[in-house]
């Protein structure tokens, strides 16, 4: 499954499916020097077609519901954060043996696995912790110089279906992290 960007910041864009509709927005807003708040919402699903009004210019508009939130801070005293299924844990919480020089960031997913995010230098990929199994894989844009040309996605495997939230909200922040630390 690819989740395809509509900017070029994965932290303030709309992560669309194949067919081009859009199923995460994330909205960014910065606070103070080197904070930001992105906030992560997810599509509704339509209503039932037995229920459907025609007459209801409603139906026919992207709806969102608020998945979670990011309070991103890169340089403060105070913790970036992160607000998920009910939670509002620091990234130290949210993400087990966390230092903030390592290029990984290892959480626990709803099945009990641990997954981690690997900043490489260019982009992030999410593995099952401790395998080579890969779960998730951001993919730059190309601008087709010498390759064809394709927009920037976030390409989940089967093995992370199950959980594609939590793989999105996770993505953004280890994301901006890594852009950060480039």
């Amino acid at each position: 499954m690819y989740l395809y960007l509509t900017s070029r910041y994965p932290w303030n864009t709309k992560y669309c499916n194949e067919a081009g509709q859009a199923m995460y927005k994330v909205d960014s807003q910065n606070l103070t020097l080197g904070a930001r708040t992105m906030t992560v919402s997810k599509i509704t699903p339509p209503v039932q077609e037995e229920n459907l009004d025609f007459n209801d210019e409603a139906v026919f508009r992207d709806q969102f519901t608020y998945l979670g939130e990011i309070e991103y801070r890169y340089h403060s005293f105070n913790p970036s954060r992160i607000k998920y299924n009910g939670q509002d844990q620091p990234v130290s919480t949210f993400f087990s043996k966390y230092t903030f020089y390592s290029r990984e960031r290892t959480f626990t997913g709803a099945d009990g696995r641990e997954y981690s995010w690997k900043l490489n230098q260019r982009v992030c990929k999410l593995f099952i912790k401790g395998t080579e199994t890969l779960v998730a894989a951001f993919h730059r844009k190309r601008f087709g110089f010498f390759v064809e040309p394709r927009p920037a996605s976030l390409e989940i495997m089967p093995e992370g279906e199950h959980m594609i939230d939590l793989i999105v909200l996770t993505f953004i922040y280890v994301e901006k992290l890594r852009k950060d630390k480039e």
